[in-house]
Order: structure tokens, then sequence, then C-alpha cells
């Protein structure tokens, strides 16, 4: 098993492991709603109702900078009922870049366009029901106005960021031209600021913003620990968020410092006779990802065998019913959407609800 679980993960190396990890935990609603009630200004959390938040599955970052930028785009209400934007940007360089001011201003126009676009789109249906119905054609249209975005950016580089945080500070005689330039301010969260007990919210979020924090650092082998402690509770005794350790799992063991032999050393160290089982499941599970990838486009029943296999690793005891489920899905993009969903799920129940989602009768 070590031997195939070594060669696999030779083969197979995260392109971006920050994207993947990031992506991953902080599109997780609570995730998210917890983050940003914890960092987020207490001006701005006042004023939103965080239960109504969702994940906009978009990105706005060209093919050029996704080695060293991830992005998520959340649309939220306010306590007065009305919409706004949280977008936030992930910066994962080994330097500060002080144009992503200005690559953030990019981004906001283009979440502005979309807007537009939609808001466009519902107008002129409005105009041609009220054309159909006899009505005048403005009826119901009133004033035009964009949902505010508000910019978040979390940095976890090793370089102290001492970039300002306005866009106007890009210009030279900024104060002379104020009138005439675009100027915004951003939320910064650098992680590297925070000792790793100040870190707030729930579990996961401290222990993602902890493996976000220390992953460029000297003591990350030390750290590796203290965060599967932190875990401890929810994975040994309560046997939940196995989905978000796996994701953990994956990020520390992009980390070219530490060999696998580490990680189980340290799973089996912490969670025992458990942490031997966590790392077969792990090793499985990754090796059916390597299968999935091999198969080929239409081999439908491929997929779905990878599907059951990784949710009997994980589980046992796959149900007839979410069987059945999956061979009435012919989307291959949806059966391999479930696959992910499979890999990071947390319970049989909670897959069946995904698969639930995402499938659709004929």
């Amino acid at each position: 098993m070590k031997r195939v679980f070594n060669k696999f993960m030779e083969e197979k190396q995260i392109i971006n492991p920050h994207a993947m990890f990031f992506e991953k935990v902080f599109s997780r609603l609570d995730v998210a709603t917890d983050f940003l009630k914890n960092y987020l200004s207490q001006e701005i959390v006042d004023k939103l109702d965080l239960s109504t938040i969702q994940h906009e599955k978009k990105s706005f970052i060209s093919n050029e900078l996704k080695p060293t930028q991830s992005d998520l785009l959340f649309k939220i209400k306010t306590v007065d009922g009305k919409s706004l934007f949280l977008y936030i940007l992930l910066e994962h360089k080994s330097y500060v870049d002080r144009w992503a001011m200005l690559q953030l201003l990019g981004y906001i126009v283009e979440i502005c366009e979309e807007q537009r676009a939609i808001n466009k789109y519902e107008r002129k249906k409005t105009r041609e029901e009220n054309l159909k119905n006899n009505r005048p054609e403005n009826e119901g249209i009133e004033t035009e106005y964009l949902n505010p975005v508000i910019p978040v950016i979390i940095y976890h580089g090793k370089t102290q960021w001492n970039e300002k945080i306005n866009l106007s500070s890009l210009f030279y005689d900024a104060k002379m031209y104020k009138n005439y330039l675009p100027n915004f301010q951003y939320e910064l969260i650098n992680i590297a600021n925070y000792a790793d007990n100040e870190f707030k919210g729930y579990i996961i979020l401290k222990v993602a913003l902890m493996a976000m924090k220390h992953y460029f650092m000297d003591d990350f082998e030390e750290k590796v620990p203290e965060m599967l402690n932190l875990l401890f509770d929810l994975v040994y005794h309560r046997n939940s968020e196995t989905g978000f350790l796996m994701v953990l799992l994956r990020y520390i063991g992009t980390n070219k410092n530490y060999d696998k032999d580490w990680l189980k050393a340290n799973l089996v160290k912490v969670y025992k006779e458990k942490g031997e089982k966590i790392m077969n499941s792990f090793v499985d599970i990754w090796i059916n990802e390597g299968k999935e990838e091999g198969i080929k486009e239409g081999k439908k029943e491929g997929i779905i065998e990878v599907i059951i296999d990784t949710l009997n690793i994980r589980f046992r005891n796959v149900s007839q019913s979410i069987i059945n489920l999956l061979h009435e899905i012919q989307d291959n993009n949806t059966l391999r959407t479930l696959h992910r969903e499979a890999v990071i799920t947390n319970n049989l129940n909670e897959f069946q609800t995904r698969l639930n989602v995402h499938y659709q009768k004929p």
C-alpha cells in the first residue's frame, strides 16, 4: 500500500494546493458565515443577515493569475432586505503585490457588469409583460442601482503586507486629482498577523487558517499535530468532519518537506488505531480519484463505480436507493461532481441529500 500510494502521489501533483484548500473549505456556507462574522469589521457584520448567504459559483481570475490567486463570491441580504456581494480574494504569492487593488477594481467592474446584464434582462421581461397586458410600458420599473461589492483580501505569505488599502494610492499626486480618480478600499485579513490562539470562530475555520498560515513557515512540522489534536473531538468522538480532514490531509500532503510516512505517523499518534484507518481511506480515495481521471468521456458506469467505491471505503453499506439514483443520472459532469461530494461529505445521509439536489428525472 505504501509503495502504491507514494507512486500515486508522485504522479498526481496538485498544481495549486492553496486554491484547492481555500475553495473547498471556504465555499462551505457554514465556514464562510463563520469567517465573515469573525473577521469582517463589526460595522459591516451588523448590517448583514448572515442566514441568507449564497455562494455564487463564479471566478473572475484570469488563467494567467490562477497560480497566485483564488477567489470566491458570495451574495447576501442586509438586515433591511437589500442585497450586496462579498468578494474574497486569496493572495498566495511569495511577495506582496501592490497591483492587487487594480486587479480588484477589474473584478468589481465585472461583477457590476453581470448585474447590469441581469437587470437589463429582467427590465425587458417586465416591459414585454406590461405591453402584453395593456399596461404602461415602464410600469413597475424603478431606477436601477447596483448592489455594493465589498472586497476582502486574505493574505498568507511570509512577507509583511505593508501596502496601503486605498486604490487612489496607486496614482501620483492623488490628493490633487482626487475628484477624477476611482477609489475604494478593501478589508485585509493578513493571517500571519494572528497568533494561533487569536484565531476566532469554529474549530474548522481555526484549523483552516492555521494550516494556511504555517504552510510557508519553518514550524509547519510541529503545527500539524496541533491541528490534528484540535480536530480530535470532531473526528474521533463525534465521527464527523472526516470530509474536512481529508481536504486538510491533502493540503498538508502537498508540502514536499514532509513525506507520507510522517503524515501517517502523526495520524496514528493523535488518533491511535483510527489514524491507521483514516490514512488507508485517504490512500484509497486518492487512488480512486486517479481512476476517475482515467475514465474516458461516455463511460458513465465507470464513474458510478468509483463513487460507490469511495462511499464504501468511507462509510460501508451504501444503500440500494443511492446506487439506483446514481444510475438514473445521465450527465457525466454531474456524476463527477457527485464523486467530489462523496470525498468530502461527512456521512451517507449528507451524501443522499446532495445526491437528491443533483438528481433530475429524465
